[in-house]
């Protein structure tokens, strides 16, 4: 579910009146608040009423797409599978892997969560083309 906030700044009672009205959505996984103005601490405090993951966009931050731009590396988020013959080829465990933090502006447009795997391909004139991969922690 995706839900615009107006230009007010985001307060708990906004966040309580949201959470009542999907408290009887099954189904319902995931939400993404695109805000204009700043959301308050105590707001921050109320997103714990929901069941599931809410996360927060600044609308000014959405103008770009990061996966479009061309200094950005390509990234391709892997499969279960594909995680576990990564982790076997190389005998290591993920925790062995560099770390994306789930607050990266990647891991976040993707909505990666933590123990996720990511091939991220860099190509540059000087270095050529290299593969690194990244668990999200």
């Amino acid at each position: 579910m995706v839900v615009f906030c107006g230009p007010d700044p985001v307060k708990v009672s906004v966040i309580r009146g949201i959470a009542t009205q999907v408290v009887n959505q099954d189904g319902l996984s995931r939400m993404i608040r695109i805000v204009e103005s700043p959301i308050t601490s105590q707001a921050l405090k109320a997103v714990e009423l929901f069941r599931f993951k809410v996360e927060f966009f600044q609308i000014a931050g959405l103008l770009v797409n990061i996966t479009k731009h061309a200094f950005k590396p390509k990234h391709r988020i892997f499969t279960a599978k594909e995680k576990e013959r990564l982790l076997k080829k190389y005998s290591i465990d993920e925790k062995q892997l560099p770390r994306m933090m789930e607050k990266d502006a990647f891991a976040r447009y993707y909505g990666l969560q933590k123990g996720q795997v990511v091939k991220i391909t860099y190509n540059g004139e000087i270095t050529g083309s290299h593969v690194t991969h990244r668990c999200v922690w």
